[in-house]
């Protein structure tokens, strides 16, 4: 029997993550080379490794945030590292976040607890910092030029004020956001909706008009081609069915702390564990479901 192989890209496009919880995806174009997301510090090293071996001696050109969480950007000054002349491309709200003592902070921490979870390592004091942000702003339309090929820019927010997606053409690859939510190995979606109920419906309205031959979904791979066609309609259901359960158990009068268990009782699988650390789902949770409830007071 043939298994669908999730990491199996178009020619250019290689994976190049070293450790379970947070993706990073080279392009090799015919002038330039782009780093997709930069996964986790703990793997940093790793990755960095990997990103050489397949480019033999090219230089990484660029680097593309597709937002701010630790688990896609805590591999950066890993990669600034190897190859401090590199060009980091984020929105203007991730340039903003990543000059705040305050998100460095919680990024360090949050990549220190990771660490732990998949190294057995105690290294809080280790995760490196330097050369965390931004170098040039990109926002909606902007193309980043590779050569034979070129990225186009879409602002998708909803999972975060700074999250993207992007389409690389002319192989009509859809690098989805985070807002449209994370595909899983069962075929069901964990929703992305974290800041805003309303923006993330509009980005995934957005995302579903652009031109996709391909669908690279964040913390998952290569969407299938037989759900290729229902993977907005799964992020939508998924947007619907949390925001339904979460209104029922304000229906029942049940408190943010008795929300957030019931809630992981029902959508957390212990098999994505690879895809996305429990610490993450467990950060969105919260800040889900108060902010489905405030979205949901104003209307």
């Amino acid at each position: 029997m043939n298994l669908y192989d999730r990491f199996q890209f178009p020619e250019g496009i290689i994976r190049v993550t070293a450790g379970a919880g947070g993706e990073a995806l080279l392009i090799k174009g015919s002038e330039k080379n782009v780093l997709i997301d930069c996964g986790m510090a703990y793997c940093g090293d790793a990755m960095t490794k990997n990103i050489a071996d397949v480019l033999e001696g090219r230089s990484l050109d660029y680097v593309v945030l597709s937002h701010t969480h630790y688990d896609h950007v805590g591999g950066l000054p890993y990669v600034r590292r190897a190859w401090p002349n590199v060009i980091v491309f984020g929105a203007s709200y991730a340039e903003n976040i990543l000059k705040k003592d305050s998100a460095r902070a919680q990024i360090a921490k949050l990549s220190a607890n990771a660490w732990k979870e998949y190294e057995k390592l105690d290294c809080e004091s280790d995760v490196l910092m330097e050369g965390l942000g931004v170098d040039q702003v990109i926002c909606e339309k902007d193309i980043i030029p590779l050569g034979n090929k070129q990225i186009h820019v879409f602002e998708t927010p909803g999972h975060t004020n700074c999250s993207i997606t992007l389409l690389l053409e002319p192989d009509q690859v859809v690098f989805a956001s985070e807002t449209a939510g994370v595909y899983g190995t069962d075929g069901r979606m964990m929703t992305g909706m974290l800041k805003s109920r309303k923006e993330t419906l509009d980005s995934i309205q957005k995302s579903r008009k652009i031109n996709a031959r391909h669908i690279v979904s964040p913390h998952y791979g290569m969407v299938p081609e037989l759900d290729k066609n229902a993977y907005w309609d799964k992020a939508e259901e998924s947007v619907r069915l949390n925001t339904e359960f979460i209104l029922e158990q304000l229906d029942k009068g049940i408190p943010l702390e008795g929300m957030l268990k019931a809630y992981t009782e029902k959508f957390w699988i212990d098999e994505r564990m690879d895809e996305q650390p429990k610490e993450a789902f467990l950060q969105n949770a919260i800040h889900m479901i108060n902010n489905v409830l405030r979205e949901m007071n104003e209307e």
